[in-house]
């Protein structure tokens, strides 16, 4: 609370009133927030503009209006006194003289566009009194107060369904403008208001991270780095009202801190017992199920965001070491997916020692799915079966899985040796027959006659790199030719050596095929190469 020094000079607003659930407020006529306030008065007269300051709220019954509830001529002249008066607003007391104000005086108001309001009949206007004058007394004593307000109303979001979600709504009400909690790629993990978001990113980044204050256009905004468990985070406040920061912008970003460390903290523990819940549930399924038993499945998955019967697809990772996952890997996963709504069920152990996943998980075939899929991708090897809808299918969906992963793999392997291609997501819907006849190969006698088939090319590196060119280039020879930098002529001299050693036509298409079965992966690394170096 290093701003809170005595002698600062600050103004109660209308909304700061307004705001205090105790007294009870309901608005009639909207008031601008951000006026100003010096002052509480109870009047039951006619022309109280006469005897009170300007920046007062007026307090009163309705005592002037009883018999004359329909007056309009009264209502208007008294709403023309305030607003001359340079009046604040008028708050009136129900449940006295009246149930509800009288309809003369908030037809003047509406037309005037005065600020009315409504206080609960078991509110004492001396509560808005006693409010209003000693939050003028001190301004430590008001920021402190503000400040528990604050806190108060930032707490209440432990409770919600998404907590991030709703401590970011909060915050952005708080300070009248816009909150925004970034990942440290930028990535937006949650936001609130319709402040600039890419803008204040840019911004954030060009403070290095520290806490930092900027402008973005008519915002004013203050951000502050955050390491929770390891992982950094950058959170962003902006506001048109320059004031409230300088005032309680260090409070709101402090107690912010510290609840998205216990949010965190709850999440953890949270995750540890969701990772237990949903890999009993995905073991069992893995192991099979009746269709008879589906509808009861169904209802089993439904905790974990899975909607019955809309499609779903099995996934298979793991590292290109073969290594475990790492814990931070797992529970990223974990957190993606509840942020984006992706349904989820998860076993980190992949199956046991039957396969080569490190993880095995049964996914929503959702639009999120593909958010999911990328951050997998960052630092995993990922197959995924195609889509399916009953659960009695999931064993053969894990099979299709793992085919995927294995292409994944190969093609994570030979991507190494080509900058630039990335082959680390498969999904076996979108595999070509060949890849999928390779995946599944399981005698080593095919993989040998393969090795024997090209054994006298691999002696020579300028005919292999030649022919995997042509073979990714479509067999177009110009542009082989352009690739490698060498003339058209010399890519037909190798081809023409390529058939030599081979003892067969290269324009066979029998000669493409195996050619192209030898050599898939790099042909395919290397297409992924071109591409990404074409984007």
């Amino acid at each position: 609370m290093s701003r809170l020094k005595s002698g600062v000079s600050l103004s109660l607003t209308l909304g700061d009133v307004v705001n205090e659930k105790a007294l009870g407020l309901t608005s009639v006529v909207a008031g601008d927030p951000h006026g100003i306030v010096l002052a509480a008065r109870t009047s039951e007269l006619g022309d109280p503009g006469r005897w009170v300051e300007p920046r007062t709220i007026m307090l009163t019954t309705g005592l002037l209006f009883i018999g004359h509830e329909r007056d309009d001529a009264q209502a208007l002249a008294l709403i023309t006194d305030m607003r001359a008066a340079q009046t604040t607003a008028m708050f009136f007391g129900v449940g006295v003289h009246f149930e509800e104000v009288p309809t003369a005086l908030v037809a003047a108001a509406r037309s005037e566009k005065f600020p009315l309001y409504t206080v609960a009949a078991d509110v004492p206007f001396y509560a808005i009194e006693n409010f209003v004058n000693q939050s003028k007394l001190s301004a430590d004593a008001y920021l402190l107060k503000r400040a528990a307000w604050f806190m108060n109303e930032l707490l209440q979001s432990m409770s919600a369904d998404q907590p991030i979600d709703a401590l970011i709504a909060k915050l952005a009400s708080s300070c009248r403008g816009s909150a925004v909690l970034y990942e440290d790629s930028g990535r937006v993990v949650a936001s609130s208001g319709e402040g600039p978001i890419r803008l204040m990113w840019t911004e954030m980044q060009r403070s290095g991270g520290a806490q930092e204050r900027f402008t973005v256009g008519r915002w004013d905004a203050i951000g502050k780095s955050l390491v929770l468990r390891g992982k950094t985070y950058r959170l962003v406040l902006a506001s048109r009202n320059s004031t409230m920061l300088n005032d309680l912008g260090d409070v709101l970003l402090q107690t912010t801190q510290r609840l998205l460390g216990a949010i965190n903290g709850i999440t953890q523990i949270g995750l540890s017992r969701e990772l237990y819940e949903n890999a009993q549930l995905l073991v069992t399924l893995q192991d099979g199920i009746s269709p008879s038993r589906e509808h009861r499945y169904w209802n089993r998955m439904n905790p974990f965001r899975f909607t019955a019967y809309e499609p779903l697809r099995a996934v298979a990772i793991s590292t290109l070491s073969g290594d475990p996952a790492g814990k931070h890997l797992i529970e990223g996963l974990l957190q993606e997916a509840a942020l984006g709504g992706l349904g989820l069920l998860l076993d980190e152990n992949g199956g046991g020692s039957r396969t080569m996943a490190s993880i095995h998980a049964l996914v929503a075939d959702s639009a999120v799915l593909v958010n999911w899929l990328t951050l997998a991708g960052t630092e995993l090897v990922v197959g995924t079966s195609e889509p399916f809808s009953e659960l009695a299918s999931t064993p053969m969906a894990f099979r299709e899985a793992e085919t995927a992963l294995e292409i994944a793999r190969r093609r994570a392997t030979q991507a190494g040796r080509h900058p630039g291609a990335q082959r680390t997501v498969v999904r076996l819907d979108e595999v070509d027959l060949a890849s999928w006849l390779l995946a599944r190969r399981e005698a080593p006698q095919l993989e040998d006659k393969l090795r024997k088939f090209v054994a006298t090319l691999n002696l020579d590196s300028d005919l292999v790199e030649t022919l995997i060119v042509y073979l990714a280039l479509d067999q177009d020879v110009g542009r082989s030719a352009r690739h490698l930098y060498v003339h058209a002529n010399t890519v037909r001299y190798r081809l023409r050596k390529c058939e030599e050693s081979l003892g067969t036509s290269i324009s066979s298409t029998a000669t493409i095929a195996n050619l192209y079965l030898a050599f898939q992966d790099d042909v395919l690394a290397l297409q992924d190469q071109i591409e990404y170096q074409a984007e």
